[in-house]
């Protein structure tokens, strides 16, 4: 053992440069791959440790206006599966009345509730996540606007309307199981039961959640049916706890998703990279292993000398990926534990990365025995005479005729005889490129504006909404008056949602959003088929389509008001809202079942947007109006800002790793090359030629990796975020890009860090003289 780690020493003292860039490369596979699963255990561990606290309810159903009591309790009796249930008055405040540090919480996309804290479930927690409590005067605060507003404890929050003032003290920041990330366009305030009733005298209106807690094991969409078919109060949304948890794993695990996909991609390069080096070293080694092997010296001796010093690299990689995901797994881990806490599990933040790097150093360990054992089948006589397992290199011939660009044309010449050698490397600048590409790409789609076609409708500058009231038609009435009238509006649409009664492909009834409006002023465009023209036919989201089991030209059922309709489905579209399940016909919502009217408009051209969206704010006060790149903003924000962290760390890597491959491919070939380099310089060529020709290589080497990774990133690119998408709604995404970044700056960087490697990496060719290769 004691020569056999004195022989891996000599070995990592003679190819320093080699060794340093390989273990960096699997320091950074470690380091992701522990990295990811650490944010994914923390995610794991924290959101059911809020879960645990907070008892969320398995299903709930919103309501505006008047309810029977005695309904609810009858059908909470009938059935079995309940284990328990909660009325929760809500004090909904337009936030044109909350006002903090002097401004309005107008520009908020959010629908504000003032509750009190609720008894046997559905708790809100604090920053320990233990049961909130509040004082008369004092307020909690959702952590989504302590992160987004800054508001923290201590600080004052005014409701005012009209000469009624009333001033909140911020006692604590609250997590809400229902309503923490931003996907959930709704928040909830802790008030004292005494505010709450005063405040109800002034301003607000109540909106009521019938919250159910399902016995263990009990499926929720079987009481969602029940419900409905009991035909109980249902003015507004209907929210079960697969879709809560879809919007939190999806706000939450998309950064874990990303970095673990990163991780599985650098493995691979790892392993290509040492598969290259062990193939390298053995066929430079193989009269060195020839001698061992006619000496007596055991094959499995043999291979074990030349895999223990990568098993030993693997073990520093590991320890210090391991450790290295202690500081980024917080980091990318951040939000989550801001909003859920710390976890009831912490062990799966630990437990997870070990695994993961256990498989990892399994991948290393495989992939040492295989090409080991492969290069070692040769016998004594083919290893001692340099011809076993050496590949036939192919020989760059001088044109008799002269050059007229001699260094492009050696280096393009070398380049088509020796290209299978060159065939690591590419696969590295092509995923270098790829990874650099593919998360600011997704970043770019989800900040740009034609991203609200995925939200269920066409391009459109601004987004109204008229939320249920009892003064809804005035309300409607009063917008349509102000956008009449407007020079600055060049086109608007009115969209009512409601509800109606479907069959799902068992038979069972299933309630179903729609949109009804003119689909052709903001235009969607239809994965499949058209939009719904007439009153006899439906448009379905591709999640609708898929659970009822339905497509174009298929019938479809539905019942509203006790009416039923049968109805031809026009066209199949995508939409990540409402859990991705919606549609669209012309139904004639009564106004006290429609939940809320939408209008999308497109101001004319040369019209300031935020100019426009204060001045509809100011004629209707008591109306939400939000710019559509806001409204964007603010339902995806913890996405964006994860993507963000994803892109830089990206970036970084993608260039680093070009860096290394670069590095370390240069010391292989210029250690391979010795002899042509000594006989190039014996025909007349200067060391700045070589080294002008080894930079060509690989220059256009890096050229066609960028121009392949950059196809991938906008194709198989597209593919990976449909499928991050895909529980969203969004079966098919077309990725947009910024072309001037995407097509020029980040090559040109990719390009300036290679171009600079091999400037400082070919500084060893003036090493090589001919009169070395004549003693050999």
């Amino acid at each position: 053992m004691k020569l056999l780690l004195n022989l891996v020493r000599k070995d990592f003292n003679r190819n320093p440069a080699i060794t340093t860039a390989l273990t960096v490369f699997l320091i950074l596979a470690a380091l992701l791959m522990a990295g990811g699963l650490r944010v994914a255990g923390t995610m794991i561990s924290a959101y059911d440790g809020l879960n645990y606290k907070a008892l969320p309810p398995d299903y709930l159903q919103m309501h505006k206006g008047e309810y029977e009591t005695a309904a609810l309790d009858r059908f909470v009796a009938s059935q079995d599966g309940i284990a328990d249930f909660l009325t929760v008055r809500m004090l909904t405040i337009n936030n044109a009345n909350i006002v903090y540090q002097g401004e309005t919480l107008e520009k908020v996309l959010m629908d504000n509730s003032f509750v009190v804290q609720n008894q046997g479930f559905d708790y809100l927690l604090d920053m320990d996540n233990q049961i909130a409590t509040v004082k008369d005067g004092e307020i909690g605060v959702p952590v989504y606007y302590a992160e987004t507003l800054g508001i923290a404890t201590g600080d004052v929050i005014t409701l005012k309307k009209d000469d009624y003032i009333k001033e909140l003290k911020v006692a604590t920041i609250i997590r809400d199981a229902q309503m923490n990330v931003a996907m959930t366009s709704s928040k909830r305030f802790l008030i004292s039961p005494a505010d709450q009733e005063a405040l109800s005298q002034q301003l607000g209106e109540w909106e009521y959640s019938f919250e159910f807690l399902l016995k263990e094991g009990l499926d929720s969409g079987a009481l969602e049916q029940a419900y409905a078919a009991a035909n109980l109060p249902a003015n507004g949304v209907a929210v079960t706890a697969d879709l809560l948890n879809l919007f939190n794993v999806f706000s939450y695990g998309l950064v874990a998703m990303m970095i673990i996909v990163i991780s599985l991609l650098l493995i691979f390069m790892a392993m290509l990279c040492l598969s290259f080096i062990i193939r390298a070293t053995m066929a430079d080694e193989q009269t060195a292993i020839g001698e061992m092997k006619a000496i007596g010296f055991p094959g499995k001796a043999i291979a074990t000398l030349y895999q223990m010093k990568y098993l030993i690299l693997m073990g520093v990689a590991g320890i210090i990926g391991y450790l290295g995901a202690i500081p980024f797994g917080n980091f990318f881990a951040e939000a989550v534990v801001r909003y859920c806490g710390t976890g009831s599990n912490p062990g799966l933040k630990w437990g997870l990365p070990f695994l993961g790097l256990l498989f990892l150093s399994g991948m290393v360990a495989w992939g040492c025995h295989r090409v080991v054992k492969k290069n070692l089948h040769s016998t004594v006589v083919e290893l001692l005479r340099g011809t076993g397992g050496r590949r036939r290199e192919g020989h760059y011939a001088l044109p008799s005729s002269g050059f007229k660009h001699p260094n492009l044309t050696i280096a393009l010449g070398e380049l088509a005889c020796k290209w299978r050698e060159y065939g690591v490397i590419l696969l590295v600048f092509i995923f270098s490129a790829f990874l650099m590409l593919l998360p600011m790409n997704m970043k770019q789609t989800v900040q740009d504006p034609s991203f609200i076609t995925y939200m269920g409708v066409g391009e459109a500058d601004i987004r109204i909404d008229i939320q249920y009231s009892q003064q809804l038609t005035q309300q409607q009435e009063r917008v349509l008056a102000v956008l009449e009238n407007d020079p600055d509006i060049e086109k608007y649409a009115i969209y009512k949602n409601g509800y109606v009664q479907a069959e799902n492909s068992q038979g069972e009834g299933v309630n179903i959003r729609v949109e009804s409006g003119d689909g052709s002023i903001f235009p969607l465009v239809y994965l499949v088929g058209q939009a719904p023209v007439g009153k006899n036919e439906i448009a379905l989201s591709s999640m609708n389509a898929a659970e009822l089991e339905k497509r174009v030209g298929d019938a479809l059922t539905v019942v509203y008001g006790g009416e039923t309709m049968n109805l031809t489905i026009a066209g199949i579209y995508q939409d990540i809202t409402y859990g991705g399940k919606t549609a669209k016909a012309a139904i004639d919502f009564n106004n006290e079942d429609v939940e809320v009217y939408i209008l999308y408009l497109s101001l004319a051209e040369g019209v300031d947007l935020d100019l426009k969206t204060n001045e509809l704010r100011g004629a209707l006060p008591d109306i939400k109006v939000t710019p559509v790149p806001s409204f964007i903003a603010q339902t995806l924000g913890g996405i964006v800002d994860n993507l963000s962290r994803v892109e830089a760390a990206a970036m970084a890597i993608a260039l680093l790793l070009s860096a290394l491959i670069t590095v370390m491919f240069l010391k292989l070939v210029m250690a391979r090359e010795h002899r042509d380099i000594a006989v190039k310089k014996a025909i007349g060529l200067t060391n700045r030629d070589i080294r002008i020709q080894l930079g060509i290589r690989l220059l256009v080497i890096q050229g066609l990796g960028i121009l392949v990774g950059t196809v991938l990133a906008n194709t198989l690119g597209e593919g990976i975020f449909s499928l991050m998408l895909s529980s969203m709604g969004a079966t098919r995404m077309t990725l947009l890009i910024q072309p001037l970044k995407a097509y020029l700056i980040c090559p040109a960087i990719q390009l300036l860090v290679v171009t600079i490697t091999v400037i400082g990496g070919t500084r060893a060719v003036k090493h090589y003289h001919i009169k070395e290769q004549i003693v050999e």
